[in-house]
C-alpha cells in the first residue's frame, strides 16, 4: 500500500508523464470535459440550491418547534395547532395584566406630558425670537 507522503512525492512526476503522453484526441477530450464541467456547474448549483431550499421549507412546515420547546419548557405543537396559537405552559395572570396595563398607561401619560412641555418651550422660544429679533 502506498502512503500519502509517497503519493505526494510522485505526483509531479506522474502528472508530467501523463501530460506528455496525451495525443491530439486526448487533449480534445480533456478540454471538452473541463468545458462541459464549467458550463454545467452553475446549472447544477442552482438545481441543488432549489432542492435544498425545498427540503428546508418542508422541514420547517413539519416541525412545530417553538422557542419554549427549544429551551426545554412547554410542549411541542402538533399539526392541529396553528402557528398563531399562543397556547403554552406559561400565561399572564390577572394581576400581571393589570400591573402591565398600569405601567403602559403611566409611560404613555409621561410621554404626553413631555410632548406638551416641549411645545410650551418652543412657544417661549418663538416669542423670544419675535420680541428681540425684529
Amino acid at each position: 500500500m502506498v502512503s500519502i507522503t509517497e503519493w505526494f512525492a510522485k505526483l509531479p512526476r506522474n502528472t508530467q508523464e501523463s501530460v506528455q503522453r496525451l495525443n491530439f484526441y486526448g487533449w480534445v477530450r480533456l478540454i471538452l470535459v473541463v468545458a462541459a464541467y464549467l458550463l454545467i456547474r452553475p446549472w447544477l448549483m442552482k438545481l441543488a440550491e432549489r432542492s435544498q431550499f425545498a427540503s428546508h421549507e418542508k422541514a420547517a412546515k413539519t416541525s412545530a418547534m417553538t422557542p419554549n420547546v427549544m429551551r426545554g419548557h412547554g410542549k411541542a405543537a402538533t399539526e392541529d395547532e396553528s402557528e398563531e396559537s399562543t397556547s403554552s405552559s406559561w400565561s399572564w395572570g390577572p394581576k400581571s395584566r393589570k400591573r402591565q396595563k398600569k405601567a403602559v398607561d403611566q409611560a404613555v401619560e409621561k410621554e404626553i406630558r413631555k410632548a406638551e412641555e416641549d411645545d410650551e418651550d418652543e412657544d417661549e422660544d418663538v416669542a423670544f425670537l419675535k420680541k428681540y429679533c425684529t
